[in-house]
């Protein structure tokens, strides 16, 4: 009967398939079937930096001290993503919202406009960038013995890093449209094509960390000619026209607006890097004796790594629902906003506790799998154990906080993001460590993730309250008239 009603508002609305699915498809079912083809591709897209870190700990005698050398480059890759995130995510809300409202016309003009500033701001980024990164690395902690193994990798990463841009930001408005296997098909390229040039370039061709530098932005670049072919396809919703093209004041800041909530959350987490590296390489050596810089900064590589295994599909939750709460917004339908934000917060839920238990059961087996030496198991496995404890109520966050960008509440979604990034986690990262050495670095994240939560949660169950209100609002008018 749903489908039945569902081919009606096609006919009566103009509704695409896709649409009509997003506005009468049980939401139980829905948000699952637009975030499990998400969730795979950001669990693929996840493996470019799992695969080089991987390959990376393998490398004899120096497996560990290349670990922090591509720890040390992180902060760079988050500003990258951050770039990326502030034209690519912001895009795609608004076009969700337009979409939405059956504003085809506008979310084309939305969707070149993002081609065109991703184009500049990669540009301008990749012929800059490596100027700056021996600075950079040298701020957020590298040493004398580390530099010489971030710094290759680091500049390999901006030099190429157009690519990795044009892939992600054009990919999330083809989520938008209500596409998501198409958009994890992109990142199942990319991540296959690094899996499988990752060792070859490392070890075949002996280029070592360098190596896998150049594997990610090969893989990035066929990544980027996928995604950028699907806007020619017949499938296609939005297709880029050349008038659409020209930068716009107010398509450009709409699209700001809202990429403002992840591209500060990237950019904190560049901060909080920074901070986190240099409280490792203090306390590590206060802690561990020489070496212990390299050993906690591996550590904290290895331990992210396995973090991104687990966020990474609750991100492809938050991805896959973001359409379908936009859309919904845009057509007044409050339950269904509501409904689809709960079922994200349930589903990613499951998913952090499964990562929760993974992690207090089998810490050690999951460092070991990056490298076999023994101080790093211990100290990686002991800071697993304490840093990713709050898994459930990250998993809780991040769809909530989401909630609010999909809505188009960008300041609150910035608010609520840099709480728990920014606010709280930086003065942990300084305060607890003065009583509890390395281990009160381990303990910030979960400090914050845990008070930042209580906070989110007032904001969510308030925001649902008032756009049901609004929306009541709006009806009462339109039956007055």
């Amino acid at each position: 009967m749903l489908i039945n009603e569902g081919v009606r508002a096609v006919e009566e609305r103009e509704l695409t398939r896709s649409e009509a699915r997003m506005a009468f498809e049980p939401m139980r079912s829905l948000v699952i079937k637009y975030s499990v083809p998400t969730m795979l591709g950001m669990l693929v897209n996840s493996l470019y930096n799992i695969v080089d870190r991987y390959w990376v700990g393998q490398i004899p005698n120096i497996g560990d001290a290349s670990l922090a050398g591509i720890g040390l480059s992180m902060p760079i890759i988050n500003i990258i993503m951050a770039l990326s995130m502030l034209v690519g995510v912001g895009a795609a809300a608004r076009i969700s919202i337009q979409l939405g409202q059956s504003n085809v016309k506008a979310a084309e003009e939305t969707v070149g406009n993002g081609l065109t500033m991703i184009c500049v701001i990669a540009i301008i980024f990749s012929s800059t960038g490596a100027l700056f990164a021996p600075w950079i690395l040298r701020v957020v902690g590298a040493t004398d013995n580390l530099l010489p193994y971030a710094l290759p990798y680091a500049r390999i990463i901006i030099g190429g890093c157009f690519f990795n841009m044009i892939s992600f930001a054009l990919n999330h408005p083809i989520r938008a449209t209500g596409n998501p296997k198409r958009f994890a098909a992109t990142q199942l390229v990319g991540g296959i094509c690094n899996m499988i040039l990752d060792p070859i370039f490392i070890f075949v061709f002996d280029m070592g960390i360098n190596g896998a530098a150049i594997a990610t932005i090969i893989s990035q670049s066929i990544s980027a000619v996928f995604v950028f072919s699907y806007y020619f396809t017949p499938n296609a919703v939005l297709r880029f026209r050349i008038k659409n093209l020209k930068l716009k004041r107010q398509t450009m800041l709409n699209i700001v607006s809202i990429g403002m909530s992840p591209f500060f959350m990237q950019i904190a987490n560049s901060m909080i890097t920074i901070v986190a590296n240099r409280s490792l390489s203090y306390y590590g050596i206060e802690a561990l004796g020489e070496g212990g810089d390299v050993t906690a900064i591996g550590a904290m590589t290895v331990i992210g790594s396995i973090n991104t295994l687990f966020l990474m599909p609750v991100i492809g939750i938050n991805q896959g629902s973001q359409p379908i709460i936009g859309f919904n917004y845009g057509r007044r339908d409050v339950e269904r906003v509501k409904s689809a934000c709960c079922w994200a917060v349930i589903y990613a839920m499951i998913i952090a506790s499964i990562g929760f238990i993974t992690v207090q059961l089998f810490a050690d087996r999951l460092v070991w799998l990056f490298n076999k030496s023994e101080t790093l198991i211990q100290t990686g496995s002991s800071g697993m154990r304490i840093l990713l404890c709050m898994l459930p109520i990250v998993g809780f966050q991040f769809p909530a906080v989401n909630f609010f960008q999909a809505i188009g509440r960008a300041k609150i979604s910035i608010l609520l993001s840099l709480l728990r990034q920014l606010i709280i986690l930086i003065p942990a990262y300084f305060i607890l460590p003065r009583f509890f050495s390395l281990t009160g670095v381990w303990m910030a994240g979960p400090f914050s993730d845990f008070t930042s939560g209580i906070i989110i949660l007032v904001f969510l169950l308030r925001e649902f309250k008032v756009i049901e209100n609004k929306f009541k609002e709006v009806e009462y008018a339109k039956d007055s008239e």
